[in-house]
């Protein structure tokens, strides 16, 4: 695999301990694992098939992906005691094929493959908070080693969940060959009036789609090969990859440590 990477970073200090970074990460991959059969383009194309050969598997590298995102981060430092550090990140993840072991339903022609990567998050929050007191100074110092340093953190993290693609099972047979193994396709189109929620409920109980996925997709044309092969396609899809929505990721960690001072020890001298 190829990938070139780049990015942009700028800090800004906007005074009273407040910092604003801003960034730009990027890649671009070429050359990444796409599984397939390795009849089902010689199908395709209409070429007669070895029939020694009864399928199998087969990874080639022509596979691609990209990826861009924009970071925006504002950190403040309250006090000597306490700070906190918020980051937002917009970004988009493309590809042909997110794992190696899955078989994407167009291998004839991979742009029909392309779209939003598998773990894919297009919009992330993240707030995150230290507060380190110190209760005793000056000549109790030795009560603070002992009743005090205490540390208390927490992080809220919040994002957009990770895609999923609707798909249309074959009737009858695969597609492309008898033997080639492919058994889905992508909608040829979304009808409209599912619903939009991305609750955890919303996937328990499918309330999105109350009457029935074929209510809002359409079936499209293909013909299956329940013996022999040929040279038919499939209707191009016209709802990609990855182009709905998962459930969101909601999240909150707390974290209560504290500190012991001991006395000076001729190894570990003073702690």
């Amino acid at each position: 695999m190829l990938t070139h990477h780049w990015s942009l970073d700028t800090q800004y200090d906007l005074g009273h301990q407040l910092v604003m970074i801003l960034g730009y990460p990027g890649s671009a991959s070429r050359n990444i694992f796409f599984h397939e059969n390795p009849n089902a383009v010689p199908a395709t194309l209409g070429y007669q098939l070895n029939p020694q050969i009864s399928g199998g598997d087969y990874w080639g590298v022509q596979g691609y992906g990209n990826y861009n995102a924009a970071l925006a981060e504002l950190k403040h430092n309250f006090s000597n005691q306490f700070m906190a550090d918020a980051q937002f990140m917009w970004a988009k993840s493309l590809d042909t094929s997110s794992g190696p072991y899955s078989l994407q339903p167009y291998p004839y022609n991979l742009s029909l493959d392309y779209g939003r990567s598998d773990y894919d998050v297009s919009k992330s929050f993240k707030l995150y908070g230290v507060w380190q007191p110190v209760f005793f100074h000056g000549s109790r110092r030795w009560i603070e080693k002992i009743a005090g340093d205490w540390s208390i953190s927490g992080v809220v993290h919040v994002h957009s969940g990770f895609p999923w693609s609707p798909i249309v099972p074959v009737v009858g047979g695969s597609l492309f060959c008898s033997t080639c193994g492919y058994t889905t396709l992508f909608p040829a189109a979304y009808l409209g009036g599912a619903g939009t929620s991305t609750s955890n409920d919303q996937f328990k109980t499918g309330s999105n789609y109350p009457l029935g996925g074929a209510t809002y997709f359409t079936t499209p044309t293909y013909t299956a090969f329940a013996s022999g092969f040929g040279p038919a396609v499939p209707q191009s899809p016209g709802v990609r990859r990855n182009s709905v929505n998962g459930p969101d990721y909601r999240a909150l960690n707390l974290t209560l440590s504290k500190g012991f001072g001991l006395p000076k020890a001729p190894v570990l001298g003073k702690t």
